[in-house]
């Protein structure tokens, strides 16, 4: 039976969580603010702020401060902005989500997903070791195989699913001719 020690507690950061939570306070103060003032132009016509209007402002403070600190990666904050939106009433939430379901967005986030299933399957770490068993260990010839595989993937399907599927087998080349001592000829 093995013993392994727990491991070591992260510090909390508190820099980021104090613009975690300044972001949040301010779209409470605007969103909850009581009603503003109407705007007036030149020439004399009135402006009001509606309320969702002072919501797309709140929406705007919070994601404007977690993307200036950096609190959240921008995907989250992103998904976080079209949540809050739905939530405060601000857009109707199919509106709010429209933009998520796009097709190309969709595409990307699909090409990704086949990519990342060649290499949680293993795929791409025989594909690497059948090409290497053709193409040999010259370099040249390896990265000639490369080109060819990536020409031919990409008649198979698309570019962004071809290169979210050769990146982990270049890296898979890569560790087998690695040498932590001295720079190989890859790179």
């Amino acid at each position: 039976m093995e013993v392994t020690m727990a491991a070591a507690k992260q510090p909390i950061d508190w820099k980021r969580l104090f613009f975690l939570v300044l972001g949040v306070v301010l779209f409470a103060i605007i969103y909850y603010a009581p009603p503003w003032p109407d705007a007036i132009d030149p020439q004399g016509n009135h402006f009001t702020l509606t309320n969702e209007g002072k919501g797309a402002l709140a929406v705007f403070a919070l994601a404007a401060t977690w993307w200036i600190f950096e609190v959240l990666p921008i995907g989250v904050t992103g998904i976080a902005i079209g949540v809050a939106q739905a939530m405060f009433l601000i857009r109707k939430p199919e509106v709010a989500f429209k933009d998520f379901m796009d097709p190309s967005v969709l595409f990307i986030f699909g090409s990704i997903v086949i990519g990342l299933t060649f290499t949680k399957s293993g795929l791409t770490k025989r594909m690497a070791y059948k090409m290497l068993s053709i193409v040999g260990e010259k370099t040249s010839m390896i990265y000639l195989g490369c080109f060819v595989m990536t020409g031919a993937l990409t008649h198979l399907m698309a570019h962004t699913a071809v290169a979210a599927t050769m990146f982990p087998l270049l890296m898979a080349i890569h560790a087998l001719y690695s040498d932590e001592d001295r720079p190989t000829k890859f790179g």
